[in-house]
């Protein structure tokens, strides 16, 4: 509480002048005892609070305040695994069962680490390193899963991460070389290349442009986007070697989703489902609005249509759990199109191999980021308000993430619990005993140790001046951090 000084009670008239002065100068020096009391008190709460924030008992420091960067509490993330972070342009990692929070090498100048991905078993850490512009060619780092001898992998340009092997130590990328010549799109990638944590790789997929990749739900094949000038052909590659199985194929004239000169890019493999992905058409080569997510589930099947979903990569819209369901987020805009905003008609839609039922239907609210534990029983999502306003100014969006709420849905029962102590919750993440979970909320990642506890935040910022990179409302929140825990 603030210092209050309490007015002096009155006093009689003094008759003697001198008598007066005294009395004056008496009352002056109490006011500045006063003065210094309450300045020495104040210094002394904040002292104590500093070391309470600085330390906990032991010496083992609590909060790392670095200079210029992240403020991270190092104690309340002791035996939670290991968490990989950008904050502004550095990438971190924060060490669970050692206490320790490292600096990972990144590159220099206006080059920025993005999408840190730990391997299944920990051990490793991979990364790229891009630029902002997007015209500089990206490059894959690999370290190891403390953030220690980080290095370049060479050889590799124009990389997008298709991810870890679902149980190795190998990493899958799309790369270069880089294209500057007909046909385009420029700088596409032509290769699929399976990387060791040597930093070795090895071709196993080529193409004049391939437009994504999945690995299959035991890892043992990848599906791969492959469009040429005349055909788009979806075809699954062996990891160990051999022939490449064709799933889809079509040409210039065929037509899907109402759609010709079809582009397929691969959005993932799933049990109970086959290979999804997204329909391009018409001439486009990529959609911000509702895009086509087709199923196919084995090679030479029919497709089915099975939402409209965000297809640029910035949202999360897809997760898929072991027991053959699938969340979507959907546009279910019906004749009127959400659009590209996220807060605008967009509702999570939990799919088995019938039908999709959507935890929350109601149009006023929107139900975005799903996320199954690792049972696959519970989906944990976030539900926020629905707007139709087409901006994203960073006041609104800022206000409309902090309104997220955080809920749990029983895939058996069917239903929801409501975690409010989660406030804001964006972009859940479990750990894999599924007892606690991981998330954004206000430009910073907080643990939730259990479900009935409460939060503790664990590192911030995420962004440099706390400003989100937004495009329609997107934030890239899972491209900025990565949790492994065992």
């Amino acid at each position: 509480m603030p210092l209050v000084e309490a007015p002096a009670p009155a006093r009689p008239p003094q008759s003697d002048p001198l008598e007066a002065l005294i009395e004056e100068a008496r009352a002056h020096r109490r006011r500045r005892r006063l003065r210094l009391c309450a300045v020495a008190l104040a210094l002394a709460v904040a002292a104590g609070l500093a070391a309470g924030l600085a330390h906990v008992g032991g010496g083992r420091r609590s909060v790392e305040r670095v200079p210029g960067g992240p403020v991270v509490n190092v104690h309340a993330f002791a035996g939670h695994g290991r968490l990989a972070f950008v904050s502004g342009a550095t990438l971190w990692v924060l060490d669970g069962a050692r206490g320790a929070l490292r600096r990972v090498a990144t590159p220099r100048g206006y080059m920025v680490p993005q999408s840190p991905a730990f391997s299944p078993d920990g051990r490793w850490l991979a990364y790229v390193e891009a630029s902002p512009n997007l015209v500089t060619p990206s490059r894959l780092w690999l370290a190891h899963g403390d953030g220690a001898d980080a290095r370049v992998v060479p050889g590799l340009a124009n990389l997008t991460l298709v991810g870890w092997a679902p149980h190795g130590d190998v990493l899958a990328v799309a790369a270069g070389p880089e294209r500057t010549k007909a046909p385009c799109p420029c700088s596409s990638p032509t290769t699929i290349r399976l990387v060791s944590p040597d930093g070795s790789s090895r071709v196993l997929a080529r193409g004049s442009w391939i437009d994504g990749a999945a690995w299959s739900p035991r890892g043992v094949a990848i599906a791969v986007g492959i469009e040429g000038r005349r055909t788009a052909t979806l075809a699954s590659y062996p990891v160990a070697g051999g022939k490449r199985t064709v799933w889809l194929q079509l040409a210039a004239r065929d037509r899907l989703n109402g759609m010709n000169e079809i582009l397929v890019e691969p959005a993932g493999w799933w049990r109970g489902f086959g290979i999804g992905f997204w329909v391009f058409g018409d001439g486009m080569v990529h959609n911000n609005d509702a895009t086509p997510l087709d199923v196919i589930g084995a090679p030479g099947g029919r497709p089915r249509l099975l939402a409209q979903t965000l297809s640029d990569g910035t949202t999360d819209v897809l997760a898929a759990n072991g027991r053959g369901t699938l969340a979507v987020v959907a546009d279910v805009s019906h004749g009127s199109n959400g659009g590209r905003v996220v807060w605008d008609k967009k509702q999570l839609q939990v799919c088995g191999s019938r039908a999709c039922v959507a935890p929350v239907a109601s149009s006023s609210k929107v139900t975005v980021d799903p996320a199954w534990s690792p049972d696959g029983r519970t989906l944990a999502f976030a539900e926020a308000p629905d707007f139709a306003f087409p901006g994203w100014p960073q006041r609104f969006m800022q206000r409309w993430y902090a309104k997220h709420v955080l809920q749990l849905y029983d895939l058996g029962t069917r239903k929801l619990q409501t975690i409010r102590a989660a406030k804001g919750a964006t972009v859940p993440a479990w750990s894999p005993d599924g007892k606690s979970l991981l998330y954004v909320a206000g430009d910073g990642l907080w643990l939730l140790p259990s479900l009935s506890s409460a939060p503790v935040e664990i590192a911030s910022p995420l962004f440099t001046q706390r400003r989100w990179p937004a495009y329609y409302g997107q934030v890239a929140w899972m491209s900025q951090f990565a949790w492994w825990s065992s």
